[in-house]
This record gives structure tokens, sequence and C-alpha cells, in this order.
């Protein structure tokens, strides 16, 4: 008999909620295929001074930008400390 993984078992429910999750998201809210694609004119009043607001936005934002920042740094060290991991061998194991 298998013996059951606890990992792959929480691995499978968490999974499964989020698509339940996604699901329900899906079929409650409408989601308009080509909406935002059909309307004519500007979206963007560009008569100001479009470049300075969004300069002003990022300096004012600054934390979150440096937070995601670091958040994709230690991902990146997290997966390349898991690619290059050394396994330990098993004592009856020769390959």
């Amino acid at each position: 008999m298998k013996r059951i993984n606890r990992t792959e078992l929480a691995g499978l429910t968490i999974t499964l909620i989020l698509g339940i999750l996604l699901l329900t998201a899906v079929l409650e809210y409408s989601f308009p295929v080509m909406k935002y694609a059909i309307i004519s004119g500007q979206l963007v009043d560009v008569r100001g001074p479009v470049g300075q607001e969004v300069g002003g936005f990022l300096w004012k934002n600054r934390p979150i930008d440096l937070i995601a920042q670091a958040f994709v740094l230690f991902g990146a060290a997290a997966g390349c400390l898991a690619i290059l991991r050394v396994e330990k061998k098993k004592e009856g194991d020769e390959s």
C-alpha cells in the first residue's frame, strides 16, 4: 500500500481551493472580451504635464517598488539555492 505524502496532499488541497476560488470569480463577474479595445478617443488626457505626474507618482510610491524588488531578488536567490543544492546519498545507493 502506498503511503500518502503530506506535502503532496497539502499542495493538492491548496491547488483545488485556489482553482475553486478562480472558477467562482470567473463565474461571478463578467469579463468582457473586447470592451476596452473598442473605445475610440484618448483614455488619458495628454494635454497636461503627463511625464511630471507619472514621475511624481513613481517617486511618491517608491517603497512599493523596493518591496517588490526585494521579493523578486529573494525568489531568485531561493530558486538558485534549490537548483544548486547538494543531495545526500543513501547508504545503499551506489549511483
